[in-house]
């Protein structure tokens, strides 16, 4: 009969866990298929892709970057997110209005010799939700 009680917790306790596990599944389910709508404009990017050519290993190279909106609405940058900790990105996070340019600087530090080849991806209200930028070059010592 001992036996049968402690089952019988357990098959309640398992229950209870099975519930608050399918609960917040749901819950995030229909977070997933709630309507947000993300007003979408266009940019034009006169390069995406940008070779630094050789430099020197102690030097601190930065690439710069100009994005036009030729949407309707304003373009908004939420984030850049680089390859790696060697690559910073500065830009401005306020709205880009119709017609106007921005700009997204990438802070390159070397920290070894050779080529390289990094990306950024810059998280915004474009249709594809971002746009990748790239920058690749030689390090040397000098």
């Amino acid at each position: 009969m001992r036996r049968l009680k402690g089952a019988r917790y357990y098959l309640i306790f398992m229950l209870l866990c099975f519930i608050a596990v399918s609960g917040y599944y749901f819950h995030e389910v229909d977070r997933k298929n709630s309507k947000v709508r993300i007003i979408q404009t266009k940019i034009e990017l006169l390069n995406d892709s940008l070779s630094i050519g050789k430099f020197d290993y102690y030097s601190i190279q930065q690439i710069t970057f100009k994005l036009k909106n030729t949407g309707e609405f304003p373009f908004i940058i939420q984030s850049v997110k680089t390859s790696c900790g060697c690559t910073a990105a500065k830009y401005d996070k306020k709205p880009v209005p119709q017609g106007e340019t921005t700009t997204v600087i990438l802070e390159y530090k070397p920290n070894s010799l050779g080529y390289f080849s990094k990306t950024a991806d810059v998280v915004c209200n474009v249709p594809e939700g971002y746009v990748r930028l790239k920058i690749s070059g030689e390090v040397v010592e000098k």
